[in-house]
């Protein structure tokens, strides 16, 4: 009578461990997609932006960059491409659009003012706003 009690208890265990390992599986299987779920929602309302003029000045471009940061921000998981900006931006120094701000950096990458096309995106390595052609 004791033997079948010992193997009942020692069989049920075996049972709640069997089932508690099955659980935890499909919760770690399924935490991706729910994870997914969870961090996508504030981001499919965001859509790159496009916008034209004669010409863009040092200021519009700064706004456009903190604007992107605003977005973005630091509990942002993915690059995202802002704004696409096009017209003349020659009067820009790509020097003074470099530096670091509140919680970003801002990384003027091959930008030339000669070519009237620019790109502004969040990189989410290293929380930097980027500029670029």
């Amino acid at each position: 009578m004791k033997g079948d009690l010992a193997l009942d208890t020692v069989v049920s265990w075996i049972i709640l461990l069997v089932v508690a390992m099955v659980v935890i599986g499909i919760i770690f299987h399924f935490s991706e997609q729910a994870k997914q779920t969870l961090t996508t929602d504030s981001e499919k309302h965001l859509e790159t932006e496009y916008f034209e003029s004669d010409l863009f000045s040092e200021s519009q471009i700064k706004t456009y960059l903190q604007l992107c940061w605003a977005k973005t921000g630091e509990n942002f998981n993915k690059d995202f491409i802002c704004y696409i900006l096009k017209g003349d931006m020659s009067s820009v120094d790509p020097a003074n659009l470099e530096g670091e701000y509140e919680g970003y950096r801002v990384i003027a990458e091959e930008f030339n003012t000669s070519i009237p096309i620019a790109t502004i995106m969040f990189e989410d390595v290293g929380n930097k706003v980027i500029i670029k052609n």
